[in-house]
């Protein structure tokens, strides 16, 4: 596959059912979606047992040539999977900010839940600090984006760095709410 699933980094591939790889990271699948984090923990554990899950005779425990795990989707064909990837693959989500805000204005749940997925999985895999997200979740009025980015065990300090432009758009309470959270 093309870009962004040729990816030299990436730690997986994913081969679709007419043969076309895709290089991507078990992170970001295994924070999107469950069945691939099902599949990334079985897969290493060990040969895969599951008929929906497990690769085909062609495939028993594929290694690339570079040593990582190739697991064939056996019925997804190549656009299936390039859409599929573009919805959890978490780099591709552009403007996550502007994202949020459309998908809340006109009320589109999907979207709107997939955008929140996103942000925090970025957040979790550190794209993303807790405190930008919780300025994301506090200028959109999403509650849960909120109280997850406060709770993130970050690995920064609070506040750390050069100010969020997001900064400007948020009050002073907001911050001061999140400084106390974090203190106790």
């Amino acid at each position: 596959a093309g870009a962004p699933f040729d990816d030299e980094d990436a730690d997986m591939i994913l081969c679709s059912s007419d043969l076309v790889d895709f290089w991507v990271h078990k992170l970001f699948l295994s924070k999107a979606s469950l069945v691939f984090r099902d599949m990334i923990s079985l897969h290493m554990r060990g040969p895969l047992s599951s008929p929906s899950l497990s690769p085909n005779a062609a495939y028993p425990d594929a290694l690339s040539p570079t040593g990582l795990p190739i697991v064939p989707l056996l019925d997804e064909p190549t656009p299936a999977v390039d859409i599929l990837l573009r919805f959890c693959y978490i780099p591709l989500l552009p403007n996550i900010q502007l994202t949020l805000h459309l998908s809340s204005k006109f009320q589109m749940p999907h979207v709107l839940s997939a955008a929140k997925s996103s942000i925090l999985a970025q957040m979790e895999s550190g794209v993303l600090s807790a405190d930008h997200v919780f300025t994301f979740g506090w200028l959109h009025r999403q509650r849960d984006i909120v109280l997850a980015a406060a709770a993130h065990p970050s690995r920064e300090p609070l506040l750390a760095g050069p100010p969020y432009p997001e900064y400007e758009l948020i009050p002073a309470l907001a911050l001061h709410k999140l400084l106390t959270f974090r203190r106790q």
